[in-house]
């Protein structure tokens, strides 16, 4: 009975040690070993042996088939994708926020004895000053001065002009007390009234220089009289308004040749102040580091805390898009195919080993079984034929 027994057990043991011993021949053994100079057959196992071809074609698969262009994009754009790219804006932003002063405090120390110029194209500010102005120039030309001063300005001129009333009638009555100004009273009548003697010769010089004298006292009392009344410092205030009226009504006058020189007069004084800073190391600018950072810092943090949420937005998708545009060239640049071949060839043949039997661990165990079963159904099946 026993002998019924023995050929599908010893053929199942015989099958599965056959397709174990195959399968271990994949890896093993991991050099080539040589008996009397004479190389030892199937030393070293299949995958060392074809190591380069295997890294090789996993290479190309991987480039050809698994990480390729259409693939990248198509992942950019999932939902998981853009959410875990917006939260490291986020968090970027909100470091921002926290230590962004230190990092710009840093930063200006490490580049303090580097010129200005290395990090500002004033060849390109230049250009753009002059757009800048260009446009200026074209919004301004045929404006009224009102038109471009804010809507309650004029409830505001009104209100200085009242205020500033007495102020000007006193240094108008000052004004009276000079000398200079009685000279140009004495010279002003004097020169009309050499008008009238050119058709009436009958007045001598020195009558002239009588008349001259009294209307000129005449006319300076009437104003110093004026100046306490009342109803003089109301006409003053009117004229003054007028006067500024008449002035926000007018249109500015920007083209042709005036236009040209005022915009090249603007251009030249600005670039007067830009120009000494070309030369100027970093750390030898004025105010920058105790002043103007500290301002634009602070700026920038209370923009970053109000819309950090459509900052982060719009980022995100420029981001995705700088990374979609210029995907060709990173994929390019990083070599799939050559950084997977070598990263294959560099590793110890084990770690290829359990590699490749963490992926096919239990389809090996089975065709192992396999044997083991197949090897029983044939010891069986030679127990049926010799009966």
């Amino acid at each position: 009975m026993i002998e019924l027994f023995v050929p599908p057990v010893v053929g199942a043991a015989i099958g599965y040690f056959t397709n174990y011993v195959a399968i271990k021949m994949l890896f093993r053994p991991v050099k080539t070993y040589y008996i009397f100079g004479w190389k030892v057959p199937f030393t070293p196992g299949l995958i060392p042996s074809k190591r380069e071809k295997l890294a090789e074609a996993i290479a190309k698969v991987v480039k050809e088939n698994l990480l390729t262009e259409e693939v990248l994009k198509k992942r950019l754009n999932e939902e998981k994708i853009r959410e875990n790219l917006r939260q490291l804006v986020e968090r970027l932003l909100d470091e921002f926020v926290k230590s962004g002063d230190r990092y710009i405090e840093e930063f200006l120390e490490n580049i303090g004895d580097e010129r200005l110029e290395v990090f500002v194209n004033f060849n390109l500010v230049e250009e753009k000053l002059s757009e800048l102005i260009n446009i200026l120039f074209e919004f301004l030309n045929g404006k009224r001065v009102e038109e471009l001063l804010p809507h309650n300005l004029k409830k505001e001129l009104e209100k200085f002009i009242d205020e500033k009333i007495d102020e000007i009638t006193e240094q108008i009555l000052k004004l009276t007390k000079k000398p200079e100004f009685r000279d140009i009273i004495y010279y002003g009548v004097k020169n009309n009234l050499l008008r009238f003697v050119t058709y009436f010769p009958l007045f001598t010089e020195k009558t002239l220089d009588s008349f001259s004298e009294k209307i000129s006292d005449v006319v300076i009392k009437f104003i110093e009289n004026s100046t306490s009344d009342p109803q003089f410092k109301i006409k003053i205030s009117k004229i003054v308004w007028e006067k500024t009226r008449e002035l926000l009504n007018r249109e500015i006058n920007l083209s042709g040749e005036r236009g040209e020189n005022f915009k090249r007069i603007v251009k030249d004084s600005i670039l007067e102040i830009i120009n000494p800073y070309r030369k100027k190391k970093i750390s030898e600018i004025s105010g920058l580091k105790e002043e103007i950072v500290p301002q634009i810092i602070t700026l920038l943090k209370e923009l970053v805390q109000k819309k950090k949420d459509y900052i982060s937005k719009v980022a995100t998708e420029k981001l995705l898009q700088v990374i979609e545009i210029e995907l060709p060239v990173i994929m390019e640049s990083v070599d799939i195919e050559t950084l997977v071949k070598d990263r294959i060839n560099s590793l110890p043949i084990e770690d290829v080993e359990a590699i490749v039997l963490k992926l096919i661990e239990e389809e090996l165990r089975y065709i192992t079984l396999l044997g083991g079963v197949l090897g029983f159904i044939i010891g069986g099946l030679q127990v049926l034929f010799f009966i």
